[in-house]
C-alpha cells in the first residue's frame, strides 16, 4: 500500500471516529434536551462510591453542563488526613455543581466525618448556605451519615438524591434526618435479576419503606434495562438517571 493510500485510509478512519463520537454524544444527551428546569444558585454536591475518583462524577457534571442545565463550579479534593483543597472553575451560579473527591475513598464513616470540614469551608469561604446532595452507592451512605450526625456551622440541606445505596439498620438514624427533607431514591434493576448486579433491588427500596414508616414521603425512580444501562456501575453514567436527578433537584 502506498504512502498516499495509507494517509487517505487514516483520514477516513479518523473521520468515522469523529462522526461516531459525535453521534454517541448526541445520543447520550438526548434524554436531557427536552428538560426544562429552574435556574438557581443552590449548588449540588456530588459524592461517588467506593474507590471513586473525580471521573466517577465527571460524567454527571459534563452531561448536565453540555445540556445547559448546570454549571461546573467546584471540585473539592480531601486528603487522607482531611486536608481540603478547592479548585474553582466558575462562580456558584446557574445550578452550580460541587464534586467532592476523597483520597481515602473506602472508609464511608471517616469520609462522612471529613465532609463536616468540607461543608464548613463551603459555607465560610464560598457562602454556601443551602445545598442539594447526590450520592451514588456508598456516596449516599456518606451523605446520610453526615446528615444524621449534625455539627455546628453547617449549611442546610435542600434535597437529597440517593442512587443504588442501601441503608441497613438505619431506622433509628432516619429520625435524625432534617424534617420534611425531599428525598429521591434511584434503583437499578437488570432484566431477569434481583437488582443491579451489586445490590438487591429490595435492599435499595427498603430505605424508602423505612422513611414512609416514619411519616416521610420519598420519591422513587426505578431504572430497568440491560447491564449497560441498569447495572450498579452504569447508573451514574446513564442519562436517564441524569434527567431524573436534575428534574427532582431543580424542577
Amino acid at each position: 500500500m502506498t504512502r498516499k493510500k495509507i494517509i487517505w485510509l487514516m483520514a477516513i478512519m479518523s473521520s468515522l471516529v469523529v462522526t461516531g463520537s459525535g453521534a454517541y454524544w448526541h445520543h447520550r444527551l438526548a434524554p436531557l434536551r427536552s428538560v426544562k428546569v429552574q435556574t438557581t444558585n443552590i449548588p449540588t454536591v456530588f459524592i461517588a462510591g467506593d474507590y471513586a475518583r473525580a471521573f466517577s462524577t465527571n460524567g454527571f457534571v459534563h452531561r448536565l453542563s453540555a445540556a445547559h442545565l448546570a454549571t461546573k463550579a467546584l471540585v473539592v479534593n480531601v486528603g487522607r488526613h482531611g486536608q481540603v483543597h478547592v479548585h474553582q472553575f466558575a462562580p456558584l451560579r446557574h445550578n452550580p455543581t460541587i464534586q467532592v473527591v476523597f483520597a481515602d475513598n473506602h472508609q464511608p464513616k471517616r469520609q462522612a466525618r471529613q465532609l463536616v470540614s468540607v461543608m464548613r469551608l463551603l459555607k465560610q469561604r464560598y457562602h454556601v448556605y443551602t445545598y442539594n446532595a447526590v450520592g451514588h452507592s456508598s456516596g449516599g451512605n456518606i451523605i446520610f451519615d453526615y446528615l444524621t450526625h449534625p455539627s455546628k456551622q453547617q449549611p442546610k440541606i435542600n434535597k437529597f438524591v440517593t442512587i443504588a445505596s442501601t441503608y441497613p439498620q438505619a431506622t433509628t438514624a432516619i429520625k435524625r434526618l432534617p424534617a420534611k427533607l425531599p428525598i429521591l431514591t434511584i434503583a437499578g434493576h437488570v432484566w431477569q435479576s434481583n437488582g443491579d448486579g451489586t445490590v438487591k433491588l429490595k435492599a435499595v427500596l427498603a430505605f424508602n419503606t423505612a422513611l414512609r414508616h416514619q411519616g416521610r414521603h420519598p420519591q422513587t425512580k426505578l431504572i430497568q434495562g440491560s447491564p449497560l444501562t441498569a447495572a450498579h456501575s452504569m447508573l451514574h453514567i446513564n442519562p436517564t438517571v441524569d434527567r431524573a436527578v436534575i428534574t427532582f433537584l431543580y424542577h
